[in-house]
């Protein structure tokens, strides 16, 4: 299959590197392993493109370090991609879990010249997504059960991806400065302009066996905000939601 597929992963993580390559294997995908950034270990000129302010309003509380080199490590994927000059690819975290049907609806997915510029093979939001497709007939037919749709919700979740070289740069255009994590700024298709399409029920999901190389936050600070804050997160929400309706209107 000459779709090349890019795994993340930070070097000193081998458990996730067999678990995922064993998994590659099992579905008859081979990846090109790409070396992540480590939270850990940021340099100034890394911090300095991270918008702090802006992130509180937006998100809530600051981005952690693993968040913000899980951002960078996306950005070296798909660097790598354009370098490489691949037309499309498969990007995969190293905690993503393959379903059997991924090879099958892969070639099925790319059959014909692509309308979109990343579809995104796994959720966060299985429920909302859920809802969002339900009664309605896939965009493309794929392997049995599932199907290529159009979204005006938010996916979340980065595990899995098919990304055009068209929208790698815009991935990185729009992400110059960070302001969110990763697969938030993805979702921000009003901002990126790149149409949200996902595969489902995704064939790719997030594997819990081993923790978050990420880190974890008290979920009690996540909106530990004082009240001009709170405001300007409200105001945010109003202008996000101005921002998707503009799109859409724009982009039926």
């Amino acid at each position: 299959m000459p779709l090349p597929v890019f795994v993340l992963n930070l070097p000193r993580d081998t458990d996730r590197r067999a678990r995922v390559e064993a998994d590659l294997a099992r579905v008859g995908l081979q990846g090109v392993f790409v070396p992540g950034v480590d939270g850990q270990a940021l340099t100034a000129a890394d911090w300095a493109r991270y918008d702090g302010p802006r992130c509180r309003v937006r998100y809530g509380t600051d981005m952690l370090p693993g968040e913000l080199g899980c951002y960078l490590g996306h950005e070296r994927v798909l660097r790598r991609m354009l370098e490489g000059c691949h037309r499309v690819a498969l990007v995969l975290e190293d905690d993503a879990r393959l379903s059997e049907d991924l090879r099958p609806l892969l070639e099925v997915l790319l059959s014909g010249p692509p309308s979109w510029q990343v579809v995104r093979l796994s959720s966060m939001r299985p429920r909302q997504v859920a809802e969002a497709v339900a009664g309605r007939r896939p965009d493309l037919p794929l392997t049995e059960g599932r199907g290529l749709f159009r979204l005006k919700t938010h996916v979340l979740g980065a595990q899995g991806y098919v990304v055009t070289a068209e929208g790698a740069r815009g991935l990185l255009a729009c992400g110059r400065r960070i302001v969110l994590p990763w697969d938030h700024m993805m979702d921000r298709f009003w901002e990126n302009g790149i149409v949200p399409y996902v595969v489902w029920p995704p064939p790719v999901r997030h594997g819990t066996e081993l923790p978050s190389c990420i880190g974890a936050r008290d979920p009690r600070r996540r909106y530990e905000s004082g009240v001009v804050t709170l405001w300007r997160r409200r105001m945010n929400r109003w202008r996000d939601g101005l921002g998707k309706r503009w799109y859409t209107l724009r982009h039926p």
